[in-house]
């Protein structure tokens, strides 16, 4: 298993910087067309929740895809195989509501045309996929269970998700090996029911007592009898797993006002949101997995920093498109993909998807933001449709999320995955059960 630490954090810094730059994709194939000639705009969507409590997913992943749509524009459009396709987005917001993302993926597809869609995943998929497989249509979830063998052109990867939320157990085991106790929650829909049981079955595998494994309903507003009852079983860590935003910042609220004193953890903390809700101490240690780009792990200069700095010029504080936020970790998590895809063009020299992933495939790796990635998955999924990146582990510090390490999850998870997916089958989770 290969875990980055800070003493190899330049060796890492190296590589993504050198690597990640590479996958914007105009710049690949550049010197081999001298005179590339002009083609026609080729269309993208993104289909996800921009308003509701899932937003926190969604809507800010606008930004990290729309500054790459306008950066290949700038050099005259995606180069592929001596053309210059520029690229327009158009977007669709699905509330997370199945039926509202199968309007919108035909409205996509229908109206514009599209080649590829962004999204966040879960019900949504579930709802668009036979549309999207009949129309031959690439569509990137946020997360990897969502991948399916009949769901040929739905990949994902580039956010961690699930391997985050099994890797956790092992990354606090290892920064405390005398925790035991192991409780974790999420709502009660696809993303929850799936993410929970990989969680649930790496916690085990890792020595730890799970003593709270539930999930409350979706239309959960009050959260203090929910953390009460978790509470009760005495945890040495509360685990979120894939809660939505909105609900983190809430469950972990109660947890302050009840005492809870032991360590948080989580698939993603909004820290902004968090932060309106409990004092910056409380959370000093708590875990999760989207890093921030301002990081000194990434160092300058490099493609993260870049990201950071273009990001706060255009969405940032006075900026000509203010967002009122600051920077999160779905600003960059959507166009991981986004980027594959756009490399899979180029390497197929065409956008017929069966091309474009097939291409993908074929590479021993595929640049990304977060470093290089294999297109694998079968073990868990049925189909190589997922990238898996190396994996970054943050921690609150002093009120602000810093990386702490890295660590591959193709080597941890093989010494494991036996026991995770006997425990996944157990809960009817494996993608052959859904």
């Amino acid at each position: 298993m290969k875990i980055v630490n800070r003493s190899l954090r330049t060796l890492m810094i190296s590589t993504l910087a050198a690597t990640s730059i590479m996958v914007a994709g105009t710049t690949t194939s550049a010197a081999a067309w001298k005179d590339p000639k002009p083609g026609e705009t080729v269309n993208i969507g993104f289909l996800g929740a921009l308003s509701g409590p899932d937003a926190g997913w969604g809507l800010p992943g606008l930004t990290g895809n729309q500054m790459f749509v306008d950066e290949v524009n700038a050099e005259g459009g995606l180069l592929v195989n001596g053309n210059r396709y520029p690229l327009k987005m158009f977007t669709f917001d699905d509330e997370a509501v199945g039926s509202k993302a199968l309007q919108g993926a035909k409205e996509l597809v229908l109206q514009h045309d599209v080649k590829f869609i962004s999204a966040i995943g879960g019900n949504p998929a579930d709802a668009v996929h036979p549309y999207l497989t009949r129309k031959k249509v690439i569509y990137a979830s946020l997360i990897s269970t969502d991948i399916k063998p009949d769901r040929p052109y739905l990949i994902a990867g580039g956010d961690v998700t699930p391997r985050i939320d099994m890797m956790r157990p092992f990354y606090h085991k290892m920064r405390n090996p005398n925790l035991k106790r192991w409780a974790v929650i999420s709502q009660d829909d696809t993303i929850g029911l799936t993410s929970q049981a990989w969680e649930v079955g790496s916690a085990l595998a890792d020595g730890w007592d799970v003593v709270y494994d539930k999930h409350y309903a979706i239309e959960t507003t009050d959260f203090a009898p929910v953390v009460t009852a978790m509470l009760a079983t005495k945890p040495d860590v509360v685990s979120l797993n894939l809660s939505y935003p909105t609900f983190v910042a809430l469950i972990i609220e109660q947890l302050f006002i009840q005492g809870y004193k032991g360590e948080i953890s989580a698939n993603y903390l909004d820290s902004e949101s968090i932060l309106q809700k409990v004092p910056v101490e409380y959370m000093e240690g708590a875990v999760d997995s989207f890093p921030l780009f301002d990081d000194p792990w990434w160092n300058e200069p490099s493609f993260q920093h870049k990201f950071y700095q273009d990001w706060l010029k255009r969405y940032g504080p006075g900026a000509p498109e203010d967002v009122k936020r600051g920077i999160t970790g779905i600003d960059w998590d959507h166009v991981i993909m986004l980027r594959v895809w756009a490399k899979g063009v180029q390497l197929a020299g065409t956008f017929n998807p069966d091309k474009v992933l097939e291409a993908l495939r074929k590479e021993d790796y595929i640049l990304t933001i977060l470093g290089p990635g294999k297109m694998s998955g079968k073990e868990m999924w049925g189909i190589d449709n997922m990238i898996s990146t190396p994996i970054p582990f943050n921690e609150h510090r002093n009120g602000v999320k810093r990386v702490q390490a890295v660590i591959n999850f193709s080597n941890w998870f093989e010494a494991r995955q036996d026991q995770i997916i006997r425990v996944v089958r157990e809960r009817g989770q494996m993608w052959d059960q859904r």
